[in-house]
């Protein structure tokens, strides 16, 4: 039976019987996959304004669409806080690819 002819139930069952064979020790059996994540970028209170006056965004709206407070929006803007973890990943699609945010996340 192909992988392509497998029912849901018995991918899993594969899936579960690799990862049996991998703790094992069987590695040859268990498909494997490396995957590097870039690291996060830093932005300055300048770029933050950039992107949101790039984005036609008030900070309400801005802040909205991060899913921060106001008030973080302020604090980022004039270089009191800086932001961290999902929210500069979410600043770095923002910045580069700004259509798709307008098309996902703003109605």
């Amino acid at each position: 039976m192909t992988k392509q002819n497998l029912s849901f139930f018995d991918e899993i069952k594969l899936g579960l019987e690799q990862a049996i064979d991998y703790e094992q020790g069987n590695t040859k059996s268990a498909r494997q996959q490396t995957i590097s994540v870039k690291p996060l970028e830093s932005y300055s209170k300048e770029d933050i304004k950039r992107i949101r006056l790039n984005m036609t965004l008030t900070q309400k709206t801005f802040a909205q669409t991060i899913g921060v407070s106001v008030k973080t929006i302020e604090a980022w803007e004039r270089g009191i806080n800086s932001p961290n973890g999902s929210a500069s990943r979410l600043l770095e699609l923002m910045d580069q690819k700004p259509d798709v945010v307008k098309e996902h996340i703003l109605k």
